[in-house]
């Protein structure tokens, strides 16, 4: 990253008095942890190298009177006024030390239920929503790090509805991601299509069925990427310390289950630094993770926690959270397709090994030191594993800290591989990924490109995907190079949920990632990614559809929306149908046809583009299919792009159509033979290459659609990624999750 971006980010975060550099920050937290000059010296090479990163504040507090050094907490909240702002009051001693809270709201009373306090009526926790999200808007968390709280509601409270569309208007609840916590029963209906079950009672007394608290959560993912999904039971079988209690909350991004007061140190090694000319460097990795448990071991002896019951409530588990960044960096690096089963078992290798080894250094600690003291009836003491920590390994978000080491957050793949940044006078230019623009200009020189023709063609390709986020539709350009270098939108829901699933099997908390979809996904797509996360043992979710969240945050200018398009009428009363555009077809187009597979048969479906864009569709049944209703399904289509109609609305409502024998056919690369011929269309649209219409992934960014809003402080577009649904930038560091 260029040096006036990260001197901003640690001039705006890190630097205390008299700190000018990034290594003064790093001397700083070392000699704050550090118990021998060794060790002290340890911690500095770690982070001064950029090999590894503690979560923010730590860098930021660590050695200085206020202490916190923790990222994550949970705080409970009962039923009663008092007990409510209790935990009104710790949020915002949290906040205003640089933490970010989670709430489960599920114990407070519904609307409407009597007080008998009072003779009155209980308000919900939807209104005592509220009054957290006014308390953070006041904290400025010592003017550094924004408050940010998780919301949580439990599927089996009566004000699940009301709590599901609490956030359907952009701007409320600034201050919270939202999450539904679900359970294994309810998921089995969902399965199983018991739909119509009651599945809760209002206070009003009529009931609510698993139907439409499942059309609300898909609909609320599918609008404005909230709420996000928590898996009760899959969250409490992994819960290392059962005999404390039941799981029900976790911090703001939903990678730290945790009890009520718990905290949660956090770390990330930057996977990028440990690739070598023959691979990854497994021994210097193994170096790492057990520097990484004892520095997040150290930070908690030293912590200065903001009250008592944390206080207490951390020490008696001593939970660590070790995790990663800089993964998409270090597959671009071996040339492993993110979106691929070699680059699944890559990472499940990884975090094996380093969940492996955390466990060792926990044990060699935990003879030297003392076990946690909740360690009896722990899953550790069942094993016979003396432990220091009863959790180690997570996934956490690494918004602003991987820009300080320069590498892709967390496990995301990276989200554009070029991008424009402002500088601290104003001025912008285009980023370029690295090892994006190192390969690149290999591939060049392979094919035979040389001097201004190999300039030529780099430009070339720099700005195609500075402007449309993906190099996917250059088919000059080797599938080899397009396989790798996939964005998070080239990559399809399907990936992004295998390779979440991936880690979790070696992860003891969660995972911070977002589930990204295309602007026009369809709300089924949402639905079929919540199942397959529950039934791939994922503990927690967040989906979001790009653009969705276009008002979320005040961009530093306002941007003017396109203008509605015209619509013509035959009469005051009755519109006409599509506009006629002139068509004048010329005797030969370019085309390319497909042999897919539907429910009830086989198609040929040829699709014809003129400048570039699909303009007629053919199709043709081999088998039981009807030749009649697929003549008359391409001679619509083909009417309707004649007429100035985007095949992407045919690609978007062919996507929600299904049918019996395409659902029963495993076979079937589609719900239907229509949702077949969309996603033909779109692979030809965008001359991507296929070996199978299954989880399709190309995702462009298209002229006119929607994209997503502005950072309020340097006004660039901002990412969604890592579990955070109010936004990452990527230029100044700006969080709305930190």
């Amino acid at each position: 990253m260029e040096n006036s971006v990260v001197d901003s980010i640690l001039a705006a975060r890190y630097y205390r008095t008299g700190e000018t550099s990034f290594e003064d920050v790093c001397r700083r937290v070392a000699d704050a942890l550090g118990e021998t000059p060794e060790e002290t010296k340890e911690y500095y090479d770690a982070m001064f190298s950029l090999s590894f990163l503690p979560n923010s504040p730590t860098l930021m507090n660590a050695g200085t009177p206020l202490g916190q050094l923790s990222a994550c907490f949970t705080l409970p909240v009962n039923d009663s006024l008092p007990e409510i702002f209790d935990a009104v009051r710790w949020g915002a001693i949290i906040h205003q030390s640089g933490g970010g809270t989670g709430y489960n709201f599920s114990h407070l009373r519904p609307e409407g239920a009597p007080v008998r306090s009072t003779d009155g009526v209980a308000s919900g926790p939807v209104s005592f929503m509220r009054v957290f999200n006014a308390a953070t808007d006041v904290i400025k968390q010592g003017g550094r790090r924004r408050g940010a709280n998780m919301g949580i509601l439990n599927v089996w409270h009566p004000d699940i509805m009301k709590f599901i569309r609490s956030k359907a208007k952009e701007g409320d609840f600034s201050n919270f991601n939202i999450s539904v916590m679900v359970s294994d029963d309810f998921m089995n209906h969902i399965v199983h299509g018991e739909m119509n079950k009651v599945w809760v009672t209002g206070t009003d007394g009529a009931g609510i069925t698993v139907g439409d608290i499942w059309d609300g959560v898909v609909e609320g993912v599918w609008k404005n990427g909230e709420p996000g999904i928590l898996f009760y039971d899959t969250i409490n079988r992994k819960n290392p310390t059962p005999e404390l209690g039941e799981i029900d909350t976790t911090n703001p991004c939903g990678e730290q289950p945790l009890l009520p007061f718990e905290s949660c140190v956090l770390g990330s090694i930057n996977l990028a630094k440990f690739i070598r000319a023959d691979g990854l460097n497994y021994e210097a990795l193994d170096k790492m993770t057990r520097m990484g448990i004892r520095f997040l071991d150290a930070v908690i002896t030293k912590n200065v926690f903001p009250i008592s019951e944390i206080r207490d409530a951390t020490n008696r588990t001593r939970k660590v959270g070790l995790g990663l960044m800089g993964v998409h960096d270090a597959m671009l690096m071996l040339r492993i397709p993110y979106d691929s089963e070699a680059g699944r078992n890559f990472c499940t290798e990884v975090m094996e090994r380093i969940n492996r080894v955390a466990v060792e250094e926990s044990i060699i600690l935990g003879k030297e030191k003392g076990t946690f003291p909740a360690y009896k009836g722990s899953v550790w003491d069942k094993q016979g594993l003396v432990m220091r920590n009863a959790a180690l390994t997570t996934i956490a978000p690494t918004g602003t800290i991987s820009l300080l080491a320069g590498c892709s957050s967390g496990i995301e793949p990276v989200f554009s591989f070029a991008y424009t940044r402002r500088n601290t006078v104003g001025k912008t230019f285009v980023m370029v990924h690295p090892y994006f623009e190192s390969e690149l200009l290999r591939i060049i020189d392979a094919m035979g490109y040389t001097g201004p023709e190999a300039d030529a063609k780099r430009d070339e390709v720099i700005n195609h995907v500075h402007e449309k986020g993906t190099i996917q539709d250059l088919d000059w350009l080797p599938d080899s190079f397009r396989a790798v270098f996939k964005t998070a939108l080239d990559i399809g829901w399907k990936d992004h949920v295998l390779m979440q699933a991936a880690f979790q099997q070696h992860v003891h908390a969660s995972i911070s990632k977002t589930i990204n979809m295309p602007a026009y996904a369809a709300k089924e797509d949402v639905a079929q990614a919540v199942i397959l996360a529950w039934q791939e043992g994922i503990k927690g979710m967040t989906l979001y559809r790009t653009g969705s969240r276009e008002d979320v945050v005040l961009a530093l200018e306002k941007q003017e929306k396109p203008a509605e398009p015209v619509v013509t009428t035959e009469s005051k009363t009755e519109p006409s149908l599509v506009q006629q555009l002139p068509f004048n077809r010329p005797r030969e187009l370019v085309g390319r046809t497909f042999l897919a597979q539907s429910g009830c048969c086989r198609l040929y479906i040829t699709i014809n583009s003129m400048n570039g864009k699909p303009i007629e569709v053919f199709i043709r049944t081999v088998g039981a299919g009807c030749e009649a209703s697929s003549n008359a399904l391409g001679r619509s289509i083909s009417t309707g792009l004649q007429n100035g109609v985007p095949y992407e609305k045919f690609v978007k409502q062919f996507g929600k159509v299904s049918c019996v024998s395409a659902i029963k056919n495993k076979k079937s690369e589609g719900i239907s033979c229509a949702d077949v011929v969309g996603k033909c269309i779109e692979l030809a649209a965008t001359n991507q290459a296929i070996t199978t219409l299954d989880n399709w992934s190309f995702t462009p960014v298209l002229p006119g659609e929607k994209k997503n809003p502005s950072c309020p402080e340097c006004g660039q577009p901002l990412d969604f990624g890592e579990g955070c649904n109010q936004g990452i930038c990527k230029n100044c560091g700006w969080s709305g999750c930190s």
